[in-house]
This record gives C-alpha cells, structure tokens and sequence, in this order.
C-alpha cells in the first residue's frame, strides 16, 4: 500500500508527460477497438450476403457440378424427388429453396452483352435472399409469368427500364440453343458492384421449362434456424455419393476474411507497442531523472524487487487511465458507428461478384473485443515498461548520491 500511495504521488510530479504517455495509448485502444469492430463489421456484412444471396447456410450440389462450376454445366442437374426431400432433416430448416445459375447473353436488337441468371422460385426466396427488399424500381417478379428483374449495373448496360422486353439466349441442359422474352418487372440494387451489373432472376418454373431442367435443379440453398449447427446439420444430411453438401463456412470468400482477421491481430499488437513505447521512454527519463531518489531509497534498506514494484505501479497507472479512457472513446466510436454505419459505396460498386461487400458497414463492437483491447492495453504497457525499469536495479547506491 505504501509502494501504491508513492506510486500514485509520482504520477502527478510531472502530470504533463504523465499524461502525453497516457493519451498516446488511449488512442491506439481507441483504434485497436475500431479497427476489430470494424472487420468483425465487415465480415457479418460479407456473410450475410454470402448467405442470402449467394448459398445459404447450406448449400446441395452435385460433385461434379462443384467442380466445374465456373462452367455452369447444366447437364450435371438432379431431380428433386421425394427420396431429396426425405434425406434433409426438416426440423433444423427455416427455409429451403432450389435454384438454378446459367449463363446468358441479353439484349434488346443486338445480343451482345454476357450475364448470369438466376432461377428462383420467387416465394421462397423473398425470405432467403430478400431481393425484393433491394428494388428500386417497379415490383417483383411472379411464379409462371415470363418476368425478370435486373440489377441497376446491367440494366444500365442494356439500356433497359421496367416494361421492356428482355430477349434471352442460352443453352438447354442439352446443350441446344433456347431462347425467351420477359418483360422487366423491376430493378434491384445490392451495393455489389459485381452483382448489380451482371444478375438477373427470373422465375424458376419458367426457366426450368426454357432449360429443359422441369422437376430438376442445379443447387439447392438451405437457411437454418441456427446457422452455429451448418456443420452439424452437413453431416447429418444423408445423400449419395454423386453430392456435395456444403456449408456458408466453406466458402472461400468467408475464409479469406478468417485469415484476414488472424493477420489483423498482429497488426494491432504492433500499433499497441509502438503506441507504448512513449511509455518506454516515459519510464527511462523517470528512471534517469530520479538516479539520485532511486539511490537513497537503496541506502535506507529498500531493495531492488521494491524498486521494480513502485515504478511499475507507476506504468501501470499510466496504462490503466490510458486504457481506461481509449476504451471509453472507442466504444462511444464503435457504437455510434454501429447504427450509423460506414458508406463504402464507392468501394463496393467496384467489387467482383466473388467479394461480396455491400454499400454499408455497420461496426460490430462486442464486450470482448472491449475488454481484450482493454487489458492488452494495460499488460503491453507494462511490459513495454519493465526494459527500462530494470536499469534501476543495476543503480548503485553511493554513486547516485553522487549525482548532481
């Protein structure tokens, strides 16, 4: 106690670089706890549209299909039969739906301008991929009816609005030309630079029929009730070998971020040190000012382990209101942008379809993160400090009472 109370005196003898080594690691806590929220923000944002847009939580292929994927092949198909349905465990389902992705070239005159549609059954998927959320124009699109809606990016590409007639020419799951017209029900914007200018949905009844696929689909996307059992729920799927059955954690784009977050962490222990190492010299000038109070605490009977003890209490306290008040700014900074977001429109509207980022990133701080950044923070500081306390120890008492 006696070592605190001193420790607490020192700390306002020179209140000034007390202060400066304190602010300087309360704003690399104010950064380390907005730069994790904010990835973690980024990650939920790609995860989310990864889910609803791209495979759901689950999503069911044929291994071939998964293979050659980038080609589309339409003939590696499979039907939806009852067996299908049967091997799926209903009780872990929310929603399920299939689709299917092929490749075409749009046009009004000239066909010319290549894109990706997408079959859908329009019901299902306004709770999966809740598109019609995203329209912003005209409506949305109706099982057996030849409509077709398109991002904002294509349609501008096409020079098309709602009411035009959108000529569509692909190829058959037998690899025959087939082509149809719908009218353009409405326009969708996602904020995905990538899907916006080469998507379009159209419903799944009618493409089926258009692609020589009826009864049959390409992939099938499951929601869960509880995305945290994907992994489970994979497993407990029991369908032939000729499947792939994969959950939204395989994704590539997921695994990226995964990684991202490890490398990031790292980065945030280097802005921490580098932040500290005014508490470095901090505790130096401390050490060296008080050469002569150092050495007269060691000739009245004070040793060493108390030496270290007090003036690491003291880095300590620098630490503790550092990181007490970089947490606060922080969390006041992350929280606020929680709800207000961060527009990175002109990032995303120039992403591929395969980054998935939407225009908005909402903050996603969490009371880890907080408490972590917090003692990080406080234990950095202190072993930061600890190199230059102990040339205390090597102090010798008769010279230092020497010093002028």
């Amino acid at each position: 106690m006696n070592l605190l109370r001193l420790a607490y005196r020192n700390f306002f003898r020179n209140t000034r670089r007390s202060l400066i080594s304190g602010l300087s690691v309360a704003l690399a806590i104010t950064a380390i706890i907005f730069a994790r929220s904010y990835i973690r923000g980024i990650f939920q944002n790609m995860s989310g549209n990864v889910v609803k847009l791209v495979s759901g939580h689950i999503t069911i292929k044929t291994k071939e299909y998964e293979r050659r994927e980038r080609l589309i092949p339409l003939s590696e198909s499979y039907e939806l039969s009852k067996e299908f349905y049967d091997a799926i465990p209903a009780e872990e389902i929310q929603l399920a739906s299939p689709r299917i992705k092929f490749g075409v070239l749009l046009g009004e005159e000239e066909l010319s301008v290549p894109a990706l549609g997408f079959a859908i059954d329009p019901d299902k998927e306004r709770e999966i991929g809740g598109i019609q959320k995203r329209l912003i124009d005209g409506g949305y699109i109706e099982s057996g009816k030849k409509e077709a809606i398109l991002g904002t990016g294509l349609a501008e590409r096409l020079d098309m609005t709602v009411g035009d007639t959108l000529t569509v020419i692909t190829r058959t799951a037998y690899d025959s030309p087939t082509g149809l017209n719908f009218v353009i029900k409405g326009i969708f914007q996602t904020g995905i630079g990538g899907m916006d200018r080469n998507i379009f949905y159209v419903p799944l009844d009618i493409s089926q029929t258009m692609l020589d696929l009826e009864g049959r689909t390409t992939e099938f996307v499951i929601l869960l009730k509880d995305p945290s059992k994907a992994v489970d729920v994979v497993r407990s799927i029991k369908l032939g070998d000729e499947y792939a059955v994969t959950s939204y954690l395989q994704n590539p784009v997921l695994r990226w971020v995964n990684l991202a977050q490890a490398v990031y962490s790292f980065f945030y222990v280097v802005i921490l040190l580098v932040a500290c190492s005014a508490i470095a010299n901090t505790m130096l000038m401390i050490v060296f000012e008080r050469t002569k109070e150092i050495g007269m605490m060691k000739a009245l009977g004070l040793n060493n382990l108390s030496i270290v003890g007090l003036l690491t209490i003291e880095a300590a306290i620098i630490g503790i209101v550092g990181s007490f008040f970089g947490t606060i700014g922080g969390t006041a900074l992350s929280y606020w942008l929680k709800y207000q977001g961060i527009d990175i429109s002109m990032v995303s509207s120039t992403a591929s379809a395969d980054m998935p980022f939407g225009p908005i990133i909402y903050l996603a701080p969490t009371p880890f993160i907080i408490t972590t950044a917090f003692l990080l923070g406080l234990i950095v500081t202190v072993i930061v400090a600890l190199l230059p306390i102990s040339r205390a120890t090597r102090i010798n008492p008769a010279k230092a009472l020497k010093t002028i």
